[in-house]
């Protein structure tokens, strides 16, 4: 029998003993800090550039002041300008993945007249070679402890029942293995790398004109989930997308659309291209443990909300992207949708009939046809933030109530019941994790984190106010939200998952039955329906969240952009995100040869100490 072992070798690709110490490899010195002449100077750049965040003119600043007040001991600062200190950084080789950027433009035939504006214009994209990448997390010594390297599954040993939590403890990880080696049994003894991919627009400024930013992230399902949403650098920032814009007039043209949608998936080909070829033939890789392993990767899963979702999987709105259930009724029993079930319904029907029967956009080929076992269907994973806070919370059930009240009482009546709710939503005890709301729940923009506040406290003040069938619905579908938002999910959570579903649409058709709504076929509040068995497949779904990829807009473009002088900020957002990864990667590095361990002022203790030894002796 053949499995996918990750079994330890050589440089060479030559499988190594259980036993057998690391091969051996160029060490580095405790006291070296190639680029940086000493501990203190790697310190100053990493504190002025990370931590303080320090403009050019005010590095220099400082420095200036260091430099007068060195004069009387004939000192000299560590730095003489911000040019300096930037030129040590950019030589730093540690964690320097380059980027890199091509161009898109209009190839199709222009329809009579004058062509549209965007045919003539040409798109850039930006990116790291993910493969690079890649490399850098398995290399580095931060998640030497943090890493999965085989599919596992996890039971209780006190009852048997199985537990899903990382990514590969889930069934897909394990059936990709096995698909792997029925395909090629050579590769027996590799390592699998789940791709994580993870994409979506964030807008950095309004008030001096609108700039949004399309940024691509990256991340494996080796690392622990812990580490994915705990925002540590196991998701990387790897590409800016492009963001066809044109005139009001041909915004809706369908040769604009289409053109657009293409655009995105060619533009994800051309980024992942050089991950194709280990798909199928194992790449060896050196791991923070310092052993090497040869490597397959594959393409797993997506984070993204569901718009970016539909992009994805070339599937019209208002239609489910995992299953083949009507848009008319999302909820009935339906196949899985599938690469294969798409490719044959296409070469058979019209345009039209796939549209109209199946919901599918048959003139666009998916970056998935591109890599092989990849299917994007199947990738699309559960987004506790838009499918159920932000989407059956904040966007229906709240809403539904508004409209309940409204349609049963009348508008001058519901507004005076709402107003005491909002009283009963602001007089919230100030506990731990409770977030209060002195205005209630009427502002004019919901964060996720107001959603999540507002879940807490809104069953107890629309109670009284709203029948018991509706205060039921809430109570079953925060069951339900909370039970998958756990860390770790049980069989026996998974259970209770079902039941709090089987409630909730139990009790929402008193909503229905009032005449408040006329359909419960909601893309975002039918996802509910396949958590089930997303979790089989992927294991907890916090893991693969959107809020980790909105989490990352605030680190990786954000503050970058808030750093620069806003004038084509695009190229300076990419260096201070290269020079940060740099920082990262040296202090990774010094401190797992236990070079940055102490205070400052032990460390300094230190030095004097050794030097006062020094010349004692010598004297």
């Amino acid at each position: 029998m053949y499995f996918i072992t990750a079994q330890r070798c050589d440089a060479r690709r030559q499988f190594l003993p259980d036993n057998a110490p690391p091969p051996p490899r160029a060490e580095k010195t405790p006291d070296d800090w190639t680029l940086y002449r000493n501990w203190l100077e790697f310190e100053l750049a990493n504190f002025l550039f990370t931590c303080a965040k320090m403009p050019a003119r005010k590095i220099d600043m400082l420095l200036d002041i260091w430099a007068v007040s060195l004069i009387g001991l004939g000192g000299q600062p560590l730095f003489t300008n911000h040019t300096d200190l930037y030129s040590v950084i950019d030589s730093t080789r540690t964690g320097d993945v380059k980027w890199d950027n091509f161009t898109i433009r209009y190839t199709g035939e222009e329809q009579g007249g004058e062509p549209a504006p965007w045919m003539s214009d040409t798109y850039e994209v930006w990116y790291q070679d993910p493969r690079e990448v890649i490399h850098g997390i398995l290399a580095s010594s931060e998640f030497t402890d943090s890493l999965d390297y085989v599919p596992y599954r996890e039971y209780d040993a006190s009852n048997d029942q199985r537990h899903w939590q990382d990514f590969m403890s889930g069934d897909w990880a394990w059936e990709q293995a096995d698909r792997i080696l029925s395909d090629d049994p050579t590769v027996a003894g590799a390592t699998l790398v789940p791709i994580i991919l993870g994409s979506d627009k964030t807008t950095v400024s309004v008030a001096t004109g609108q700039t949004d930013y399309y940024p691509l992230y990256l991340s494996i399902g080796n690392v622990h989930n812990t580490l994915r949403h705990a925002h540590w650098n196991a998701v990387i920032l790897i590409g800016f997308l492009a963001m066809p814009k044109t005139t009001r007039e041909h915004t809706s043209t369908q040769a604009f659309r289409k053109f657009k949608r293409q655009l995105f998936h060619s533009s994800l080909t051309h980024i992942l291209y050089s991950l194709r070829h280990p798909m199928t033939e194992p790449e060896t890789i050196l791991f923070g443990d310092n052993y090497y392993r040869r490597v397959i990767y594959a393409l797993t899963a997506y984070i993204a909300n569901y718009k970016e979702q539909v992009l994805l999987s070339c599937v019209i709105r208002n239609w489910c992207l995992k299953c083949l259930g009507h848009r008319d009724n999302l909820d009935e029993d339906a196949l899985r949708h599938s690469h294969e079930h798409c490719d044959t319904i296409i070469e058979e029907l019209e345009f039209h009939q796939l549209w109209d029967s199946y919901g599918i956009v048959s003139d666009i080929v998916p970056f998935t046809n591109d890599f092989p076992r990849a299917d994007i269907h199947a990738m699309l994973s559960p987004d506790i933030l838009h499918q159920l806070i932000k989407g059956g919370f904040k966007d229906h059930l709240v809403d539904w109530v508004e409209r309940y009240l409204v349609h049963i009482h009348g508008k001058t009546e519901a507004d005076k019941i709402l107003d005491d709710i909002d009283r009963w939503i602001a007089a919230v005890a100030p506990f731990a994790r409770l977030r209060r709301f002195p205005q209630g729940q009427h502002f004019k923009q919901w964060t996720g984190d107001d959603s999540k506040g507002l879940m807490k406290v809104y069953i107890a003040a629309i109670e009284g106010h709203v029948p018991k069938d509706v205060v039921c619905t809430f109570r079953a579908f925060l069951e339900f939200c909370y039970l998958v938002w756990q860390n770790v999910i049980t069989k026996q959570t998974l259970t209770e998952i079902d039941d709090a579903l089987r409630r909730f649409h139990l009790y929402h058709e008193v909503f229905w039955n009032a005449g408040v709504i006329d359909s419960f076929s909601l893309p975002r509040q039918h996802a509910m329906k396949h958590y089930h068995y997303l979790i089989h497949q992927f294991g907890a779904p916090n893991s693969l969240c959107s809020s980790i990829t909105e989490s990352k807009h605030i680190k990786a473009i954000k503050r970058p952009y808030q750093r620069t002088n806003h004038f084509q900020a695009l190229g300076q957002i990419l260096l201070i995100n290269q020079r940060l990864d740099k920082l990262t990667a040296a202090h990774t590095d010094f401190k797992s040869r236990g070079m940055l361990n102490g205070s400052y002022l032990s460390v300094l203790g230190t030095h004097l100490h050794l030097a006062c030894y020094m010349i004692l002796t010598a004297i």
